[in-house]
């Protein structure tokens, strides 16, 4: 019996060990969406926008109450008794106000990466991909802290973002052809003899393209890691035009890469 569960456990390799990473990644990544900066402070605003418009109706609603009481000649003691609960509704509401605004003036932070959905287990894309997986990740962090220091303008944040983005889209166009290559390499011992060089250049052009993309983590990273202290103000202004200029240079990258497909798409199409 035990030497059949075990060989049970030890038999998830493969495609099966891959599909069970994927489904682990997917709820690892539904839990991480939840504890986003930005999620949450987009949670507290909606609650500070919900507590200030709860308490602001039931302020409006007993103060009209209140008022029509007074203009009735009601007794002293409705007066005061409605007038005390609409202070009570006031207050909360003005503070709520106060929250929202306070919240509202704070910069989101930098959305992080959604979960990327890898090749198949055994594609030659697949570790590639794995890689950029990580420094999606580590990239999103890294220019959360960086948002937090104020080390970078926002708007130069926006622009790092984008050219990651435009990088990942790029690779991601690649890695479509690689398994689809792949695919019919596999179902046509014919294709594979022409396809396997195709194939391997591809993951090459993969492998190539994460690189680009860690220049971008390490220039982050550098950033990040740099002293604040008055004396390294020319560090700091030196790592922060690295961190742009990488950006640019990976864009520029990204861009080129997806005209370069652009192009080639209608002659592979008709092949």
């Amino acid at each position: 019996m035990n030497e059949l569960g075990s060989g049970r456990a030890g038999s998830i390799s493969g495609p099966a060990a891959a599909a069970l990473r994927d489904a682990t990644g997917a709820a690892v990544d539904a839990a991480r969406r939840w504890r986003d900066p930005a999620a949450k402070l987009r949670r507290k605003k909606r609650r500070a926008r919900r507590r200030a418009r709860l308490f602001g109706v039931a302020g409006g609603t007993w103060g009209i109450g209140t008022a029509t009481l007074a203009a009735a000649s009601a007794p002293d003691w409705t007066i005061v008794a409605t007038g005390g609960v609409t202070a009570a509704c006031v207050v909360p509401a003005v503070m709520a106000v106060r929250t929202f605004r306070r919240l509202d003036a704070v910069p989101l932070p930098p959305p992080g990466p959604g979960l990327r959905k890898l090749p198949p287990a055994g594609s030659v894309a697949r570790a590639p991909m794995e890689r950029l997986s990580a420094d999606e990740q580590s990239l999103a962090r890294l220019l959360g802290v960086l948002a937090r220091s104020g080390a970078v303008a926002a708007d130069d944040l926006e622009e790092i973002g984008d050219a990651a983005r435009a990088a990942s889209s790029a690779l991601d166009a690649v890695v479509e052809d690689v398994v689809a290559l792949e695919a019919a390499s596999r179902g046509s011992a014919a294709a594979g003899a022409h396809l396997d060089t195709a194939i391997t250049a591809a993951g090459q052009r993969l492998e190539s393209g994460v690189d680009q993309f860690e220049e971008l983590v390490a220039a982050a990273a550098r950033l990040a890691a740099a002293p604040e202290s008055s004396r390294s103000m020319a560090l700091l202004e030196q790592h922060r035009a690295e961190l742009i200029t990488t950006s640019d240079k990976l864009e520029s990258w990204a861009l080129s890469w997806q005209e370069v497909a652009r192009i080639e798409r209608p002659y592979r199409d008709r092949s």
